[in-house]
């Protein structure tokens, strides 16, 4: 399970307020975070992890709107 340390939780709740996350949204941006961490090779989810997957989400949310 993603556990992200204290700044990136405070970075998610924000983000997760200002883009509208719902609560799937939410997990699925902790689960590339996660994922982005293993590749880093780092036990914690950290906070460029979370701006990296929130950074996807964005950019897909972006491509969704001009299909």
């Amino acid at each position: 399970m993603a556990k992200p340390d204290a700044s990136g939780l405070a970075l998610l709740r924000e983000a997760a307020e200002a883009m509208r996350l719902s609560a799937r949204g939410y997990h699925r941006v902790l689960r590339v975070a996660r994922a982005l961490a293993d590749l880093d090779g780092v036990d914690k989810v950290g906070r460029v992890h979370l701006a990296a997957a929130l950074s996807y989400r964005a950019l897909a949310d972006e491509v969704r709107r001009a299909a």
